[in-house]
């Protein structure tokens, strides 16, 4: 790992904080020295980066206290030093999985879709209400309440989002077939359409309905105790429940550009300027054919944008999960799960198959 940045020599608490990359360090070379002898250490040496990389790509570096003294108390531990990282691990696994299970689940969604229109009157293209009305009114209604579920938020953040992909700017593909009005934008700008999902900063499956003691109980709790470390407890109240699905958590994303971002492979960096970011990825293709900058704006300035701070802490985890090699482990461990999960035509083992995901992040 490098060099703490020089931006950490302003801290009151330099001392303390380069004593702590040092244990990291040391642990680092301890685990080097293990593979270099032949023995498999691979997933230690991501633990042990995890933790060394935080320093340097923490949001504003802001490293905080309870984190640092966290790795201080279990210092000549590594076994502890190892499970703390493996707690990150694992909430790195959480951001992650939601894409590739909503990838695997896709094929059997569309295919019961696709039967059920086949019993069922195709709307007019030309309905007499316009959709961008029906969105007016709905957030209208909301009253700067947060969306309860999945689809007012979807629908919330799409008549937010100018009905379109905040990253490529393509349009909703549905939205365009429903109105008249969208078509000729769409004709005049010479635009894309796509099909567009609602992207979520931090996923639904952070705060999934668990029952207590059961595997889904311990990941959630996980999750919030690794945000709890790192000083985000506030992040509790702000996005449990049905509040993670509120439109600071939420943005309209095109489908490939939305499994991109869930799987931490391109993520979005603050500038200097308000609510325009920085488009980055884990690799240089990723960003062929994208803008260099992403700006948000809204139809209604009552309707928040999303987050900053949210996804300050989205980007870090992903530059940290890419750097100490999780990233790459996570993504080989759920293409397994791909191929070995085959999903049955009735769906029936979509549950064993998110089962399958929770027990991965306990048994690594």
């Amino acid at each position: 790992m490098p060099p703490l940045p020089p931006t950490l020599e302003c801290y009151h608490d330099q001392a303390s904080i380069v004593n702590t990359y040092n244990i990291i360090l040391r642990l680092e070379k301890a685990i080097q020295g293990e593979i270099d002898s032949g023995k498999k250490m691979e997933k230690q040496m991501i633990y042990c980066q995890i933790l060394g990389y935080l320093f340097h790509h923490f949001p504003g570096r802001q490293l905080n206290d309870d984190f640092v003294r966290e790795i201080s108390t279990i210092s000549s531990d590594d076994e502890k030093l190892l499970e703390l990282g493996q707690h990150f691990y694992q909430f790195f696994m959480r951001l992650c999985a939601s894409s590739k299970l909503t990838a695997l689940l896709q094929t059997y969604l569309t295919n019961k879709v696709i039967s059920s229109q086949k019993h069922t009157r195709t709307p007019s293209s030309d309905s007499s209400r316009s959709s961008f009305d029906e969105a007016t009114d709905q957030m209208k209604d909301m009253s700067g309440e947060a969306p309860q579920n999945y689809q007012t938020a979807k629908k919330l953040a799409l008549a937010r989002d100018g009905y379109q992909c905040v990253v490529t700017k393509s349009y909703d593909a549905p939205a365009a077939m429903r109105n008249s009005e969208l078509r000729e934008i769409v004709y005049r700008e010479q635009g894309s359409v796509r099909i567009t999902h609602c992207a979520h900063i931090f996923p639904e499956l952070i705060t999934a309905n668990s029952t207590s003691g059961s595997n889904m109980d311990h990941c959630t709790a996980s999750v919030w105790a690794v945000l709890d470390c790192l000083g985000y407890q506030h992040l509790r109240e702000e996005l449990n429940g049905s509040n993670i699905h509120r439109l600071e958590n939420v943005m309209t994303m095109d489908l490939t550009t939305h499994l991109l971002f869930d799987s931490l492979w391109i993520w979005l960096s603050e500038t200097s300027i308000p609510n325009t970011y920085r488009l980055e990825a884990s690799t240089s293709v990723l960003l062929n054919h994208r803008p260099e900058y992403v700006t948000f704006a809204t139809t209604d300035p009552k309707y928040p944008l999303p987050s900053p701070n949210y996804l300050a802490i989205r980007a870090a985890c992903a530059k940290v999960a890419h750097l100490s090699g999780a990233a790459k482990y996570i993504a080989e461990v759920l293409s397994r799960m791909e191929d070995t999960c085959v999903l049955a035509e009735d769906g029936g083992s979509a549950e064993l198959l998110h089962e399958a995901i929770l027990s991965s992040m306990q048994a690594i």
